[in-house]
């Protein structure tokens, strides 16, 4: 049998000797840094995700997209030179319609415009002769003969392939849903893809006249990331149950004369099929853009058109965009490449990355390989480096970067795929400095914990014996009887009113509050277990056995309420000097008695000497009854047992909050002396009388006895509308037959 113990004893050993290496080498804190970082890249806040981008950003401008010439789109451009020899913008539509014109008879494949039309122009011969005052009916009349812009821009447009500019809404607010009807339907191939494209309440389009003439309408809107820069674009978003074509889309689909298919599944959109060649997108039906570097040889000056001064041979057979880049319309974007450029440029760039297949990829599985990387390199390194120790495994550690970097770059470089590293590098990184620095601990570190631990919390001496012996100092704990106090100030939250302006003031006061009260529990023996804000946890018998706590904390609780007084009159002497408003700390002290787990409580990183165990509850409730009773102490039963010479009154039988038994709680009014006084009899004989008169229902002669006792002492009028309100209630509904008189408390 003793061999059998033994056996079951050195196993035990081994098991603890096999977890505290676990913890001491940093495994424990760099699985849990681990673990961490991979919740968060599962959650991918934005500034995770613009971190990535930017590392994606950095391989664009490393090596942009190689165009092939001759380029298949051009873009007219309502640039500063326009403005300077027609006019500020907007122009009359006759000038568009000329635009139209003369890009047609050059061989523009279609038109595509990125603004605008959702008003009538202002500057038609019929608007102009509504809105200058002081003509003549005469010249009104002929001028309302004349035909509209819009009339002239439409005819032109309906003699041309032009597809108009729209733009979805985030808001109902302001929209005109203009040429929603008209959007042509797609075809689709596998699943609905409407639930998988971004969905808008509504669309501001063009006006009638212009939008019954256009071959098309495209959205020009586009989506920038969290910072500001514009890396996929939509090639359709949704209005209600309409999918809306982006502009680059549209114009494809007018100049193939093609519908549009869009291919989707279950878990997502797969991509949009334009004359039989798909277009991928991710699940959400974007497209990552693959920038080129800006050529402003494909910006052709709107005037130059217009006028008729343009190469024809610049606009033949192209795609052609019309847009501007005129700082002061405020149509900039920007890209990876650069900060301001002209909007039309991401359609330009979408264009001929659908023109000449030269996308960017990135697949969402690629997001389950790099957090299934992240977690084979952190955990590779959590179970080597405390093993083979820093110098054999940071050669590790940087092959693994050298791997994942180059691997990112050729399948960027010769796949165009986007695969995010740094990430998993970064992570990898704390995760190694975290298993290092755990492996350079020593025994000195662990003494200054200790000292720095207790200090504020022991006496000089006993911190003086524990640093001396850190081996005590283990994770558990033992079972202990002990005394537990919380004591809370009444009202703080109005006192903190007061103080919402000068927050400093506020700290000040809480540290004169908190000053004196520690040092009633430290003279008396005790130990504090923590501070909450206004709030005090303490505790006797517990590291140093004390026969005598329950009489302690009693003692160390009667002369915090003496130092609260003596604070109070302080603060009222300082309020009354300021000409300040004066409210006086109130506090309500809980303390009971019982038998609790007292230790190191926590991990083996980071413990507190702290309790566990009903007894502390029960503390912390009978402290929140203070409020309801108006007594600033009140007693567990057990607490009570064992100071019964004391000044103390039965109150109630109450199951607290959060509990279903029982217990008897005291009020503490004094020491042994007060407890003889004349006084202190009376009042408590006079509610001893009144709680048998309450148990025997007799409700009328309860409430008379409780008329006297509010007579005795101001300081019994709380406890007497207490029973006062819970008798008429009785009276009202009265108890069960077999009520045993326990009240149960519905607050804390």
């Amino acid at each position: 049998m003793a061999d059998k113990a033994s056996v079951g004893k050195g196993r035990r050993n081994g098991r603890l000797r096999k977890w505290l290496f676990f913890t001491k080498s940093g495994r424990f804190p760099a699985l849990i840094l681990l673990f961490a970082g991979l919740f968060l890249q599962i959650y991918d806040p934005p500034l995770l995700s613009t971190f990535r981008d930017r590392i994606f950003d950095f391989y664009q401008q490393s090596l942009p997209r190689e165009v092939k010439y001759p380029r298949p789109v051009v873009v007219v451009n309502i640039d500063e030179n326009s403005l300077l020899n027609l006019g500020q913008w907007p122009w009359p539509r006759s000038y568009l319609a000329k635009l139209v014109e003369n890009t047609t008879k050059s061989g523009a494949v279609v038109i595509g415009f990125d603004m605008l039309f959702a008003e009538s122009d202002r500057l038609s011969p019929n608007k102009m002769s509504q809105n200058i005052e002081g003509l003549s009916p005469d010249i009104k009349s002929k001028l309302a003969t004349l035909p509209s812009f819009d009339r002239i821009f439409a005819d032109k447009i309906r003699n041309s392939r032009v597809v108009l500019g729209i733009s979805v809404s985030p808001e109902s607010a302001g929209a005109n849903n203009y040429g929603l009807d008209r959007i042509p339907s797609f075809a689709v191939l596998g699943q609905d893809p409407k639930e998988h494209l971004k969905s808008y309440p509504a669309l501001i389009g063009n006006i009638d006249e212009l939008d019954e003439a256009a071959a098309g309408r495209g959205m020009i809107s586009l989506d920038q990331d969290f910072d500001g820069i514009v890396r996929r674009i939509p090639l359709a978003n949704r209005v209600g149950n309409e999918i809306v074509p982006s502009l680059a889309l549209d114009m494809l689909r007018v100049a193939t004369g093609r519908n549009v298919v869009i291919q989707a599944n279950e878990n997502g959109i797969i991509g949009f099929k334009v004359a039989g060649t798909l277009v991928p997108t991710d699940t959400k039906g974007r497209v990552w853009v693959k920038y080129s570097e800006f050529d402003p040889s494909l910006y052709v000056s709107a005037v130059d058109v217009i006028t008729g001064a343009v190469n024809e041979r610049q606009l033949a057979g192209k795609l052609v965009l019309v847009g501007t880049s005129a700082a002061g319309l405020k149509d900039l974007r920007a890209s990876p490449l650069a900060a301001n450029l002209p909007g039309v440029e991401m359609h330009l760039q979408l264009l001929e990355n659908i023109l000449t297949q030269t996308y960017l990829f990135r697949p969402d599985f690629i997001a389950i390989f790099e957090w299934l990387g992240t977690l084979l390199t952190g955990l590779t390194l959590i179970i080597l480096v405390p093993l083979f120790g820093a110098r054999t495994t940071l050669g590790l550690l940087t092959f693994v970067a050298t791997t994942a970097i180059t691997s990112s770059a050729y399948f960027f470089v010769y796949q165009s795929v986007l695969i995010d590293v740094s990430y998993t590098l970064v992570l990898s990184i704390l995760v190694y400095i975290t298993l290092v620095y755990s492996n350079y601990r020593g025994t000195e570190q662990e003494r200054t914990r200790i000292r720095t631990a207790f200090a504020h919390y022991l006496s000089p001496e006993l911190v003086k014996r524990l640093s001396a012996s850190p081996d005590s100092l283990v994770l558990g704990g033992e079972e202990r009887e002990m005394t537990f106090m919380f004591c809370d100030v009444r009202e703080f939250t109005l006192i903190s009113e007061g103080y919402k302006h000068d927050p400093q003031g506020l700290t000040h006061l809480i540290n004169r509050f908190l000053t004196p009260m520690t040092g009633e529990i430290l003279e008396h023996n005790g130990t504090i277990d923590k501070y909450m804000g206004d709030s005090i946890m303490a505790f006797w018998n517990a590291p140093l056995e004390n026969a005598h706590h329950p009489k302690d904390a009693a003692d160390a609780a009667l002369k915090m309420i003496v130092r609260l007084a003596a604070l109070n009159a302080e603060l009222k002497r300082e309020a009354e000097e300021e000409s300040r408003h004066f409210k006086a700390l109130r506090v309500g002290i809980g303390l009971n008695t019982g038998v609790c787990i007292v230790g190191n409580l926590g991990s083996e990183q980071r413990f507190d000497y702290s309790v566990l165990g009903d007894p502390v509850n029960l503390a912390s409730r009978l402290e929140g009854q203070t409020k309801e009773y108006g007594f600033s102490i009140i007693l567990g039963e057990s607490t009570a047992r064992a100071i019964p010479g004391y000044a103390m009154i039965e109150l109630d039988l109450i199951a607290v909050k959060g509990k279903q038994e029982a217990v008897k709680i005291f009020g503490l009014l004094g020491d042994e002396v007060q407890a003889q006084t004349p006084e202190f009899l009376e009042a408590k004989m006079k509610i001893e009388e009144f709680l048998d008169i309450y148990l025997a229902k007799k409700w009328d002669d309860a409430l008379a006895k409780l008329a006297i006792i509010e007579a005795l002492n101001p300081r019994l009028e709380k406890f007497a509308h207490l029973y006062h309100g819970r008798i008429s209630s009785f009276k009202n509904t009265p108890p069960p037959e077999e009520w045993d008189g326990v009240f149960r408390a519905e607050s804390k």
